[in-house]
């Protein structure tokens, strides 16, 4: 989830409760998507509502100008730009949720997460559905390798609204990243029952299962999703692995390669065919498939050995 696109007749106060939408296949397991921010329209009675710091006080018009200065800057991508001007509406205005929100969004994409953990949390506590920081905010902490934050942060986003199809998701999925397989499970078993059809949760489920040895039950939940949502990586991807598992090699494959050709960057689907490819003894495909790893993370000297080892075999 992120964050709404504001239309011209709205206004920082008057945009409080932004309809949620559902989350995407991320994940990296996982790859984010960012939607742009368009902040527009008049400045109007937020500030009424919100009580300036009498140190720190702006005028309606600096305020006005002030808002819509930094929206344009953002707007240009010139974040950083952006950022002081926010920060100054920030200090005058400290209990505006707004200013929070748009201040997380600028921190998060300069790669300042220690700060933008810092408004999300702000923003968690102040705004009036603090739900809109979900997941942001525990993608923030795991940014910075701050797992177990993370993992309590999104419970408490799944605490304020338990029936959320997509907290239960990111925390299921926060949950099995580390190694928490039997808590994730039942998690993306509970979002199933709300949510039946919900890509994400079918994968998760079928790659917990599949970790955990339910080859059966992560088969049918695989195809389940792929039937629903026939060119998701992640689905294509424990498909993959599953009929490698299996030794269905050349249906293993198929999944595998319609994956690269989707996701030719998402190299988890390279590891498995360069496994496949060692295991059939076809050595000149597998140094292909180390080599186009390397391409890509050219300091893996665990891939480079392997590379080199099969080059001599071919």
């Amino acid at each position: 989830m992120r964050l709404p696109v504001r239309t011209e007749s709205q206004t920082p106060a008057e945009l409080q409760a932004p309809t949620e939408s559902k989350a995407s296949a991320l994940i990296a397991i996982v790859v984010p998507l960012l939607v742009a921010l368009i902040y527009v329209g008049p400045f109007s009675s937020s500030h009424a509502r919100t009580a300036p710091s009498s140190s720190t006080t702006l005028t309606a018009e600096e305020s006005q100008q002030l808002w819509e200065q930094s929206n344009s800057l953002f707007r240009q991508g010139k974040y950083q730009e952006a950022l002081p001007g926010v920060l100054r509406l920030h200090e005058s205005y400290p209990s505006n949720h707004i200013y929070l929100e748009m201040g997380a969004e600028i921190y998060d994409r300069l790669g300042r997460y220690p700060q933008e953990v810092e408004f999300w949390e702000m923003y968690f506590d102040r705004a009036p559905n603090p739900v809109i920081a979900c997941p942001q905010i525990g993608e923030a902490y795991s940014k910075q390798g701050r797992e177990k934050e993370a993992i309590s942060a999104l419970e408490r986003c799944l605490a304020r609204d338990p029936d959320n199809s997509d907290s239960i998701f990111f925390l299921a999925h926060a949950l099995e990243r580390s190694g928490e397989t039997r808590h994730a499970a039942d998690l993306y078993q509970r979002g199933l029952k709300i949510a039946p059809d919900y890509t994400d949760l079918q994968v998760g489920l079928a790659r917990v299962w599949l970790r955990q040895g339910n080859v059966d039950g992560a088969a049918r939940m695989v195809e389940k999703a792929l039937q629903r949502s026939p060119d998701n990586v992640d689905a294509l991807l424990v498909a993959g692995l599953l009929y490698t598992r299996e030794q269905d090699l050349p249906r293993a494959k198929r999944y595998l390669e319609q994956g690269v050709a989707m996701a030719d960057g998402y190299l988890d689907f390279h590891f498995a065919l360069a496994r496949i490819a060692e295991e059939e003894k076809d050595f000149p495909e597998a140094v292909r498939q180390y080599e186009r790893i390397l391409k890509d993370r050219p300091d893996d000297q665990s891939v480079r050995s392997k590379r080199d080892a099969l080059m001599v075999r071919q």
